[in-house]
């Protein structure tokens, strides 16, 4: 049985990204800023812009941080956030999710398909599920290298996926359905409930959600759920109970986050 450590992996990433820059001498310096819109105050958000800000600024990338309250009507949202990422010394954006209301959805069609380093906005989605595989989104580009990692056959697995958000779910479901993979979409899941395939991949975002014991003998588990209990950010697999017939884990954290943010600041970069 083996955990999967997103850190040590970052770490082989960072090192790829560095070699970049220093191949092309005077690339960073040359950068417009990468822009991060946060609309509302949610906690789990904050974590994750407090990675992206502190791994930019590690790089020297100039990076710039809107918080936008959610208390504003989505008019004046939209155009605050169509001001910064319109903006010509804004080279790439994100606008973290979730948002804080299903009416601000349209706030993603601002992001100009040149900028949008999530895949997020309707015309960078468009073409991703199109086949039109131009850049892959930072959790499949994540998905991905733990495939690959592990020297496994997408053609050949059964895969549960818990969860179908845009960010996770969907794209990585859509992904793996052309790679030839066995998916099912679990839109439901209850507790105690078996899940029998080979790899599950898991965004559900419900701390200790899943049993341990209710996955099959030598599968993977992806864990890409966040949630806090008791002031801790935990995932959906229950690390308490016990783990050891799994062949793999990719714990959250520390498993798939820190991957994601290093894939994502490579799209911004184009490597």
């Amino acid at each position: 049985m083996q955990i999967f450590d997103g850190k040590e992996h970052a770490r082989f990433l960072e090192e790829h990204i560095k070699t970049y820059f220093e191949e092309h001498e005077g690339k960073a310096s040359k950068l417009g800023k990468l822009a991060i819109v946060q609309i509302g105050d949610n906690i789990e958000s904050a974590v994750y812009i407090r990675l992206k800000k502190k791994f930019c600024e590690k790089l020297k990338i100039p990076v710039e941080i809107l918080s936008i309250p959610a208390s504003l009507s989505d008019e004046e949202i939209i155009s605050q956030v169509n001001d910064v990422l319109t903006s010509k010394d804004v080279a790439g954006g994100i606008i973290q999710l979730p948002l804080p209301r299903e009416s601000l959805n349209p706030v993603l069609g601002v992001i100009p398909v040149e900028k949008d380093v999530d895949l997020l906005s309707p015309e960078s989605t468009r073409r991703f599920y199109s086949g039109e595989f131009y850049r892959l989104p930072p959790t499949v580009r994540a998905f991905d290298y733990f495939i690959t990692h592990y020297d496994l056959d997408l053609s050949r697995l059964s895969i549960g996926v818990l969860g179908y958000g845009d960010l996770v779910g969907k794209p990585i479901a859509h992904y793996s359905t052309l790679s030839g993979a066995s998916v099912e979409i679990i839109g439901y899941y209850e507790n105690q409930k078996e899940l029998n395939y080979q790899l599950v991949v898991s965004s559900a975002g419900v701390p200790n959600l899943i049993n341990p014991q209710n996955l099959e003998e030598g599968s993977y588990f992806i864990d890409f759920g966040s949630s806090r209990k008791s002031g801790k950010t935990v995932g959906d697999l229950d690390m308490s109970k016990d783990y050891t017939h799994l062949e793999v884990i990719s714990p959250s954290p520390r498993g798939m986050g820190p991957l994601v943010v290093r894939f994502l600041i490579m799209n911004f970069l184009g490597i």
